[in-house]
């Protein structure tokens, strides 16, 4: 995905598999995946706000890994601002860990969730008799007293849950402003209640009851090592913002005239100028510093008056390049 405009919304980048390398208008290059070589850093979260341009290429350039296959899985979800946030300044941040993204653990034998016996009795060989029930891991939001570290413009809650063996209930407390849940399920099959969600459907909840009780599928076969879930789902819920939206192409904003004013932004270079996804790092963090985001936090008049100097003497390139094309047809 080479460099492309956002305005008005979040990204919620999570990878399962591979890696994704993120070059954006800002200045700021992250890589960040599922593998061991991202170090632990899974998600990111990309606050677009006033406007930026990013690029997402994947991260398969490794050693010995030529015409080897390279798998990807990733969920990429769009987070809507409510109008008083839309113009805020964009920022980037990597999250992944227990300190931004905890993991509970239940055991199957035991009450014990999150803490050091829990981790300690999951990965013990003497006991038999205690295996892992559920796992989940806090994107954003809260489970079982465990919170997310990002900060979030809504209240919102992003939950990875893996059920490990067959008929186990998972339960969780929704906030009672979370009106809107929904239920994506990646792997096996559940039951929410009576109805069952097969793998690769999307439940959504009634906006009634605070208690969610999710069970995998009786019928399912069990696994002989732990390590592999039988049922794999992603919870989304929230708040719900109650304003007019109006997406198109890659903004979100609340009306029609907002979106004409995010193109046009856009097409003036307000929000960096696109750059070749081939370009070295060296020359692309020339280009952004030459050509940055006007939205970029911390700007002051003078980061300004340079940016509206140097998008001029670009627009008059741009402007001759046209006319001398024109001359020669």
């Amino acid at each position: 995905f080479p460099a492309h405009p956002h305005r008005g919304f979040i990204t919620v980048t999570y990878i399962l598999k591979g890696g994704l390398v993120h070059r954006d208008s800002l200045g700021v290059k992250q890589t960040y995946g599922a593998e061991t070589r991202h170090d632990g850093k899974h998600t990111q979260w990309l606050t677009a706000g006033a406007g930026v341009l990013h690029e997402e290429m994947w991260d398969i350039q490794q050693p010995g890994m030529f015409f080897k296959p390279s798998p990807q899985e990733l969920f990429q979800l769009w987070l809507n601002l409510p109008a008083r946030d839309k113009m805020i300044s964009p920022k980037v941040q990597l999250l992944g860990g227990e300190e931004e993204t905890p993991t509970v653990i239940t055991m199957e034998n035991s009450n014990m969730n999150t803490d050091e016996d829990a981790r300690m009795t999951a990965k013990s060989k003497n006991v038999e008799n205690d295996k892992i029930a559920t796992k989940t891991i806090v994107i954003a939001g809260e489970h079982s007293g465990k919170r997310g570290s990002v900060v979030t413009q809504t209240d919102v809650s992003i939950l990875h849950v893996q059920i490990m063996e067959p008929n186990v209930t998972w339960t969780h407390i929704l906030p009672e402003s979370h009106k809107t849940a929904i239920i994506y399920v990646r792997r096996g099959s559940i039951y929410v209640g009576e109805e069952r969600v097969p793998a690769h459907y999307t439940a959504y909840l009634k906006s009634h009851g605070t208690n969610l009780s999710v069970t995998s599928d009786p019928k399912s076969s069990s696994k002989s090592n732990n390590d592999q879930p039988i049922a794999d789902f992603i919870l989304l819920a929230g708040e719900p913002i109650n304003e007019p939206i109006m997406p198109q192409g890659s903004m979100v904003m609340n009306y029609p005239n907002e979106i004409n004013q995010a193109y046009q932004d856009y097409q003036t270079g307000k929000m960096g100028i696109p750059w070749d996804h081939t370009v070295s790092d060296e020359d692309w963090k020339a280009h952004t510093e030459r050509y940055p985001s006007f939205y970029k936090e911390g700007k002051d008049l003078f980061y300004v008056q340079s940016a509206v100097n140097n998008l001029k003497e670009w627009s008059n390139k741009e402007d001759a390049e046209v006319s001398k094309r024109g001359n020669d047809v």
